[in-house]
C-alpha cells in the first residue's frame, strides 16, 4: 500500500512526465485554456466479481457471452476493499487534482473495469475542454496497451471529435522515469 507522502510523490514526477516534450512532441496550449487529464490504469478484477473463474474460461473467445461477462465484471462496484489496484489508482488521481494542474482530471482502464479508454474520453468531453492529455500509468515502452490499444481509443474520440485537442502524453522520458525511480528508492535508505 502506498503511503501518502509516495501518491503525492508520484503524482509531483506525473505531472513533470507530462509537462516535458521532447523534439516532435506536441505541447501544451497557452494558458488560459481548459486542460482536462485522462489517466488510464490497467484495470484488473474485483476479488468478489462472482464470475471470475467463468470469466477466465472465456476470455478471448469473442462470444457474447464472454462480452457480457466482461461487462458485468468491469461494471462491478470496486472499493479499496475488493479491488486494492483500483483504490490506488484513484488516490493518485486525487492527488493529481489536488495538484490543480488541470481543470478536471477522469480516471480510466484497459481492461475488466470501468470507466474504459472511450468513456473516460466520452466523461471529459461534457467538461468542454480545449484539450485533453491522455497518459498511461504504464511507463514502460513495449506494453501493447500503450502502444497500440490506447492509441487507437484516441484516433476513433479524434474522428467523433475533431474539435477536441488531444495529446497523447507517452512514452515517457526514461531519464525522467531513471530519476523518479531512484528518487522514490533513495526514501527507503535514508538515514540508514
Amino acid at each position: 500500500m502506498m503511503t501518502n507522502r509516495q501518491i503525492l510523490f508520484f503524482s509531483i514526477i506525473l505531472s513533470t512526465f507530462l509537462f516535458q516534450t521532447s523534439p516532435g512532441q506536441e505541447t501544451l496550449p497557452a494558458t488560459g485554456k481548459r486542460t482536462s487529464l485522462l489517466l488510464v490504469g490497467h484495470g484488473g478484477p474485483a476479488k468478489d466479481f462472482p464470475k471470475l473463474t467463468e470469466y477466465f474460461k472465456l476470455h478471448g473467445k469473442n462470444s457474447d457471452e464472454a462480452r457480457r461477462i466482461e461487462d458485468e465484471m468491469a461494471h462491478w462496484p470496486r472499493t479499496e476493499h475488493n479491488d486494492a489496484y483500483w483504490g490506488g489508482f484513484v488516490k493518485i488521481a486525487r492527488a493529481l487534482e489536488q495538484s490543480r494542474s488541470f481543470s478536471s482530471v477522469q480516471i480510466a482502464f484497459n481492461e475488466m473495469c470501468a470507466p474504459s479508454v472511450e468513456e473516460g474520453l466520452d466523461e471529459l468531453v461534457k467538461q468542454r475542454p480545449d484539450t485533453i492529455l491522455v497518459t498511461s500509468i504504464m511507463v514502460t515502452p513495449g506494453g501493447v496497451h500503450s502502444e497500440k490499444d490506447i492509441p487507437l481509443s484516441i484516433e476513433n474520440f479524434r474522428e467523433k471529435h475533431p474539435d477536441i485537442v488531444v495529446i497523447y502524453a507517452w512514452p515517457y522520458d526514461i531519464r525522467l522515469i531513471t530519476s523518479f525511480v531512484v528518487d522514490h528508492v533513495n526514501t527507503f535508505t535514508r538515514g540508514r
